[in-house]
């Protein structure tokens, strides 16, 4: 009996969970080749999928990043102990 490839996912997980479920059918060796071809097939298809959905992904982080101004740097505490001093010229150490 065939098995009938799901229906084109809509998302990035339905089209991750999709394709883990045919790569467990393939990996059990039980189809023959007519169908793993046609499984193998379906599973490119679903690769596409998800990287289209992470390129797109991808896109929407650069975007953001570039769009966004760096963080207002915090006020600087001349008593704490914590912070290294930016020393340009390794000379200039005052010991």
């Amino acid at each position: 009996m065939p098995i009938t490839p799901p229906e084109s996912p809509a998302g990035f997980e339905a089209a991750m969970d999709a394709l883990e479920q045919l790569v467990a059918r393939m990996e059990a060796g039980d189809l023959p080749l007519e169908e793993s071809l046609q499984e193998y097939q379906r599973g490119m298809e679903l690769v596409r999928t998800c990287q289209d959905a992470l390129d797109q992904a991808q896109r929407r982080i650069e975007s953001v990043i570039e769009g966004a101004e760096p963080p207002p740097s915090a006020p600087s505490d001349p008593n704490d102990s914590t912070k290294v001093p930016d020393i340009a010229d390794p000379d200039d150490i005052p010991f």
